[in-house]
C-alpha cells in the first residue's frame, strides 16, 4: 500500500525517525554490537511491504519470526551467538527506545525479557508511533528508512573490517612483491 499524504512532510519525519534509530540502545557481546532491534525493524518494515501488516498493530506470528530469524542470520557476526538472539528481546526491548509501544494486557517488570509464549499471552499488540507508521505507508520512504537501517545499523562494521581487511593483503601483497 502507498499512501501519500499531500501536506505531510516525509523528509522531516525520515529526518526524526533516522536520528531515534541511531540512538536505539543495542548491547554489547565480547565488544559487538547485538543487531537484534535493528533487525527487528527489518522485519516489520518487510511485512508492511508485503502486505503482512496493514494496520499499525504488530503481534508475534509465525511471519515475523521466520523474517527475523532469517536477518538475524544474515546480519549476526558469527562471534556473537550459538544462535540467534531470540525473537523476545528486540519485540520487548524496543519500547525503551520511545517509538515502539507495547499494549498489554496486565502491568509487567519493565526489567526482564519475558519469554516468547509470555509475550503472545499477554501483550495484546504493538504498534509504532503514528508518525513513523503514516511514514512506513508511502513505499519510497519505507524503502530510504529500510536502506538506511542496513546501513547505519548492520553494516557499517561489515564494511569497514572488510576494507581493513582487504587493505592489509593489499599492503602484505605489495611487500612480497
Amino acid at each position: 500500500m502507498n499512501h501519500i499524504l499531500q501536506y505531510y512532510d516525509y523528509s522531516r519525519c525520515f529526518a526524526y525517525y533516522t536520528e531515534r534509530i541511531m540512538s536505539i540502545r543495542q548491547a554489547k557481546i565480547q565488544g559487538e554490537v547485538i543487531v537484534a532491534k535493528p533487525v527487528l525493524m527489518l522485519a516489520l518494515i518487510d511485512g508492511i511491504d508485503e502486505g503482512v501488516f496493514t494496520a499499525n498493530s504488530f503481534t508475534l506470528n509465525e511471519w515475523l519470526e521466520a523474517r527475523y530469524l532469517n536477518f538475524m542470520l544474515e546480519y549476526t557476526h558469527q562471534s556473537q551467538f550459538a544462535k540467534p538472539a531470540d525473537i523476545s528481546n528486540p519485540f520487548w526491548h524496543l519500547s525503551t527506545d520511545g517509538f515502539w509501544h507495547l499494549q498489554l494486557k496486565k502491568e509487567a517488570d519493565k526489567g526482564i525479557t519475558p519469554s516468547r509464549a509470555w509475550l503472545k499471552e499477554n501483550v495484546s499488540n504493538a504498534s509504532f508511533d503514528e508518525d513513523l507508521w503514516v511514514l512506513l505507508q508511502n513505499k519510497l520512504w519505507r524503502t530510504k528508512l529500510r536502506e538506511y537501517i542496513v546501513e547505519h545499523k548492520l553494516t557499517d562494521g561489515h564494511w569497514l573490517r572488510r576494507l581493513s581487511e582487504g587493505l592489509a593483503s593489499l599492503a602484505t601483497m605489495l611487500m612480497v612483491a
